[in-house]
């Protein structure tokens, strides 16, 4: 997060920069510093202590990412938390068990880690429909396949000659083809117990990368983990391949991908690797110092272990997924328990709800070796907060506990601007954070100036102050938006992206902005091409009148959850309705930081005059009402949405709070001690504008040291 700082009286405490996209804002009153910091509906907690002058520092709360290395490199070992390693007797039967779970042809099922594993499990949805399993099974009883190493391909390239890759003597992949005689949509999970000896160890693996236009992502996945069951939803997580910025666009292509995991203690490690493929080659070896792992002179693993802590009975899955926020209310609770060597003790299984046992209002079922757990909490709950505890033992009488939380929304928030840079003072931003530059290049070459000093057209017959984007391989501006994860994922499913821009001469693709740039290193989320923009097969439709050397008015409005498109906009006009998308799409979903204009090689010059990003989806007459380009910019006002403005104290001890409000629309506000229990202070709180005002008077404060404040849109 960003800070800034100010010395301000306590009887008028100035809150700074405190946007949030959340549809809430909070000030508070507490002795000594003040702090802030984002909510999915509380704007701001701020506080100041209620006697001497206090120093103001302000944290926009953004943490999600601490900044962007777009560089492939290896991470940093993972080091096994402690307790998961078995003696080293405890492996037996030296290989690994692999099963596969394919679904039919032409299914349209994300690529992701999630899809994954409820392929694996059998909850997979489509269409509302769950979806079939192809795969053929394995002669063990839980239909897995015994593998001696992991050395599997089914890739050929464009002359139809299969790929030659690090090891020989391929296998296919166990299990495939399917009943459905194909090579696509599959997942496969290797499981095994690994001998590690005290230290740090290097494992690679290779999967394969295909072109970056394919919708959805044609990239292989691989996730890494372990824990005593490394099957279960809070495993740990050892490395997950991620496509590098220097891979190919254009082409299928093997890629290595090195991990580092480092071992307490010495002993046999449960391992999982789940490997997950969409439309394209399929290709996996899982070796270590140039051997295959389980080979002559790389590490041992075993199909079992005599541990009486591992493979014990799981939590499968949970949903809504643990950490997120925007959540419906109405939205179930639903978790799966599976059973493996150990079996679920049904009479055990308690659930909490923010501290409440609701075991009895759950519904609990039990069969096939599955344990699921169904429980609806209230729709008219006046609070976000959603905090599980889920206890259970399993038939050896082993006794798991497992906590975590998510958010839910507190009523339908209107779009609202996080962001917005005019470019009069450089990177500067109208609203929210300052742009960065990416790159050296970025910040040597980028100029800033006036149509007119540019020598280039004016934005409706008016001049315009306007950056100039320079061309390079790196070139990009890092675009904080703070947005908070939405639409009940884990990044942002709903945003709005705005755009007064002239692109530069004719030619091929010109990126518009990566969004999300540890997901897809790279490579951009929205193009220009051809008088169209958007990105991949199917995604350029729409008039041609985006035209180079042309001011225009851009939009996409972005919803990737509920309606699950992307409108396009030129001018006002709408040029495509980009479906389908999915929650939390690899390539679309906006990760906290994004990059503006970057990509390794589809780019361009650009002009810009003015950028405006949302939190939320505008609607069509939203976008239509925009029109074309104009030499001032987006309009600001209103765009402060629900800001904390002032908090005043009193000689008679009343508080009074302002904060920038929109016409026509009514408040809540609430007051709390802790920012854990609220009081409501009054609702229906009217409108005075631009600008409005409440007070809470001293003698319903009482004395209180802390007071925290709280103010809702309803």
């Amino acid at each position: 997060g960003a800070s800034s700082g100010t010395t301000a009286e306590t009887t008028a405490v100035n809150s700074l920069n405190n946007w949030s996209g959340g549809n809430a804002a909070g000030l508070g009153i507490y002795g000594g510093n003040f702090a802030a910091g984002n909510g999915d509906n509380t704007n701001l907690a701020a506080v100041a202590n209620l006697g001497d002058t206090a120093t103001i520092n302000l944290d926009t709360g953004l943490r999600f990412w601490a900044g962007t290395d777009l560089n492939f490199v290896a991470k940093d070992s993972v080091v096994i938390p402690a307790g998961i390693a078995g003696p080293l007797e405890a492996g037996q039967n030296r290989g690994f068990r692999v099963v596969t779970a394919q679904a039919p042809l032409f299914s349209e099922i994300s690529n992701s880690f999630t899809r994954a594993s409820q392929q694996l499990n059998g909850t997979l949805m489509s269409e509302g429909q769950l979806v079939a399993d192809e795969a053929k099974k394995g002669e063990n009883p839980d239909g897995s396949f015994d593998v001696d190493v992991i050395n599997f391909l089914e890739a050929f390239d464009v002359d139809g000659f299969p790929f030659v890759t690090n090891f020989e003597d391929d296998a296919n992949f166990p299990g495939i083809p399917g009943t459905g005689d194909h090579y696509s949509l599959f997942t496969t999970e290797i499981s095994g117990f690994v001998e590690l000896s005290a230290g740090t160890h290097t494992f690679d693996a290779q999967v394969f990368v295909d072109r970056v236009d394919a919708a959805p992502s044609n990239d292989n996945g691989l996730v890494v983990l372990t824990g005593t069951n490394p099957r279960d939803f809070f495993a740990t997580e050892l490395a997950t391949f991620v496509r590098p910025d220097d891979a190919p666009p254009f082409e299928s292509t093997p890629w290595n991908f090195q991990f580092n995991i480092t071992a307490p203690i010495a002993g046999v490690y449960p391992i999982r690797l789940v490997y997950w493929t969409q439309d394209s080659n399929s290709g996996l070896e899982f070796s270590q110092q140039n051997q295959l792992v389980n080979s002559d002179g790389a590490a041992v693993v075993f199909r079992e272990s005599t541990a009486p802590h591992h493979s014990h009975a799981y939590i499968a899955e949970v949903s809504p997924v643990p950490g997120v926020a925007d959540i419906s209310p109405e939205e179930p609770i639903v978790v799966l328990l599976r059973d493996d060597k150990t079996t679920v003790n049904l009479q055990s299984v308690k659930l909490s709800f923010n501290g409440v046992e609701i075991t009895g209002q759950a519904t609990v079922s039990s069969g096939n070796g599955r344990t699921t757990i169904n429980y609806q909490p209230p729709p008219a709950r006046q609070s976000d907060r959603n905090e599980l505890v889920l206890e259970y033992m399993d038939s050896s009488g082993g006794s798991f506990t497992r906590e975590w939380s998510f958010a839910n929304s507190l009523g339908e928030k209107p779009p609202m601007v996080t962001g917005q840079w005019d470019f009069s003072n450089g990177l500067r931003a109208t609203i929210g954070s300052d742009l960065l530059f990416n790159d050296e290049v970025s910040e040597s070459d980028t100029l800033f100036g006036t149509t007119t000093s540019f020598e280039i057209a004016d934005i409706g017959g008016e001049p315009a102050e306007v950056m100039y984007v320079p061309f390079g391989s790196r070139v990009g501006y890092k675009l904080l938006h703070g947005i908070a994860p939405n639409g009940g994922g884990r990044y942002v499913n709903r945003y709005t992206l705005l755009m007064d821009v002239m692109r530069v001469g004719e030619g091929g693709a010109s990126a518009i902005i990566q969004a999300s740039p540890t997901k897809n290193p790279g490579d951009a989320t929205f193009f220009w091409q051809g008088g169209n923009m958007g990105q991949g097969g199917g995604g350029y439709n729409g008039d041609g009148t985006f035209t180079p050397d042309e001011w225009h008015r851009i939009g996409f409005a972005v919803d990737l959850a509920d309606e699950k498109v992307i409108t396009k906009w030129v001018d006002g006009v709408l040029q495509d309705e980009w479906r389908p998308q999915n929650k939390d799409h690899i390539r679309r979903a906006m990760e906290p930081e994004t990059i503006l204009f970057y990509d390794v090689d589809e780019r361009s010059e650009w002009y810009v005059n003015s950028i405006q990003i949302f939190d939320g989806k505008l609607s069509d007459e939203e976008m239509e009402a925009l029109g074309g380009p104009s030499a001032e910019g987006f309009e600001a006002p209103g765009a402060k949405g629900l800001q904390i403005k002032d908090i005043l104290l009193q000689e008679n001890g009343n508080v009074t709070i302002k904060w920038f409000s929109r016409a026509n629309r009514s408040y809540r506000i609430e007051a709390s001690s802790n920012l854990v229990d609220w009081l409501e202070l009054t609702d229906g709180h009217p409108s005075q504008g631009d600008l409005t005002e409440f007070t809470e008077l001293g003698q319903d404060i009482n004395g209180a040291a802390t007071r925290y404040y709280r103010v809702t849109e309803e």
